[in-house]
């Protein structure tokens, strides 16, 4: 029997490969899901907005995956579930790049046009930082060609050839060791970490980067991601036990000495306890208030960026960014590491028959009235979430185990390499207990 910590992507996918990797088995496997909240999803998690005959979807935590993720793109084509590309639900949606003071790139209705600027402005930055994500995505994608599971983070970075994008920080990697113009990190590469991760260049490593420049194909499931996660439930089997949270977690003394012979007591808020023979624990440890009892070991916290969620319905004051008409506004907004912009990102998500429109914005802090009464000439509605979204990608960090003892696994050990819940399973695809 197997007991997992969580309904998020790592604890469902995590069910759904374990459930895989026996399913030509003599061997039947158990599985129980522990959730403390009332839904499926974790950090993928929806809001419904609904106003006269509109009734949307609005994603609160991670909203797009891309075309490698592998794992997350075929598994929602076999359940039969139907995507929705990023940024589609904003017809003629435009991008724009602020520094809080003025855009200093907008996108055009022309393609040829946008490459031609990119180029006058900041020469072959592009193309050079293009074809490095080519070849430092091209090594990680041999990841999924290896067979054999991993247990060591830092031994599996080592394999895939990609020690120095974790060692070092972005802004050393590209500006020192790449020669990339340093304007182009700053307008374009930046921001795309800051609405990817919530981090700048100087704090995260240069794998981290890599992945958020990585959004070919970026796509979500339509009716919220949290479908996909429902979906890797029911496939495998599992017994999912909402509104239950994990107290106490006892490794049982080995039957009769007969080593290997690993049990787990779980207790939980319903009152029961259940015998286990492995645990997956797929949430930040230092959030889950378990107890952990006769384990012998110790478990590196993680820390998290702490990310606040805005949704706004109202018109925009197209004066906040020094313009006279709303139509100038760009509907996608990404913001440089300037110090004087006051959000990570804004996104449009829809356009209302009256006129206003749909945000989502980003921030590390939270967004006051006062603040958004000056982004906003009306506002007929708000909604706040804050999360500990993503952990902080710290260069030249050793990862927490995957099996911190025996029986015992750790998901989020992968989350400081690649916050990416397409990967952090990999190690179970063939488990061995």
């Amino acid at each position: 029997m197997v007991a997992l910590k969580c309904a998020g992507a790592g604890g469902s996918s995590a069910a759904y490969w374990v459930s895989e990797a026996f399913a030509n088995s003599s061997v039947k496997i158990n599985t129980t899901i522990y959730e403390q909240s009332s839904i499926v999803g974790g950090r993928v998690n929806v809001i419904n907005f609904e106003r006269d005959d509109i009734n949307i979807p609005i994603e609160l935590g991670a909203s797009i995956f891309v075309d490698v993720n592998y794992h997350l793109v075929e598994n929602a084509k076999k359940f039969g579930l139907e995507f929705i590309k990023y940024g589609e639900e904003l017809e003629n949606s435009k991008m724009g790049i602020w520094n809080g003071e003025e855009f200093v790139f907008e996108q055009s209705f022309s393609s040829y046009w946008d490459i031609v600027k990119l180029f006058w402005k900041y020469g072959w930055a592009p193309k050079k930082v293009q074809n490095l994500v080519k070849e430092i995505i091209g090594k990680f994608l041999e990841e999924y060609k290896y067979d054999e599971p991993f247990i060591s983070v830092d031994a599996e970075a080592e394999r895939l050839r990609l020690d120095k994008e974790r060692k070092y920080s972005a802004q050393y990697y590209f500006s020192e060791l790449k020669n990339i113009n340093q304007l182009y990190l700053q307008h374009f590469v930046e921001p795309l970490t800051r609405v990817n991760y919530g981090q700048n260049l100087a704090e995260m490593h240069a794998m981290g980067a890599f992945i958020s420049l990585a959004p070919e194909g970026a796509k979500g499931i339509k009716g919220g991601n949290f479908k996909l996660f429902e979906k890797f439930i029911e496939h495998s089997g599992a017994n999912l036990k909402l509104n239950t949270k994990i107290t106490k977690v006892t490794r049982l003394p080995s039957h009769k000495g007969i080593m290997n012979d690993v049990k787990y007591a779980v207790k939980s808020s319903d009152g029961s306890s259940e015998i286990y023979d492995a645990i997956i624990l797929a949430a930040p440890i230092q959030f889950t208030g378990i107890e952990f009892e006769n384990m012998d070991f110790k478990i590196k916290e993680i820390p998290y960026v702490e990310l606040h969620v805005t949704l706004v319905v109202g018109f925009i004051n197209p004066a906040y960014f020094g313009r006279t008409k709303i139509e100038e506004v760009p509907n996608q907004i990404v913001t440089t590491n300037s110090g004087k912009c006051e959000f990570l990102s804004f996104g449009g998500k829809l356009q209302l028959p009256n006129g206003e429109t749909v945000v989502k914005l980003f921030s590390h802090q939270e967004l006051s009235d006062e603040m958004l009464d000056r982004l906003y000439t009306n506002r007929s509605w708000t909604f706040r979430k804050v999360w500990n979204s993503y952990p902080k990608l710290l260069p030249n960090q050793t990862f927490p185990q995957l099996e911190p003892v025996d029986g015992f696994f750790y998901i989020n050990s992968y989350e400081p390499f690649i916050s990416n819940s397409d990967k952090a399973n990999y190690a179970f695809t063939n488990p061995k207990f």
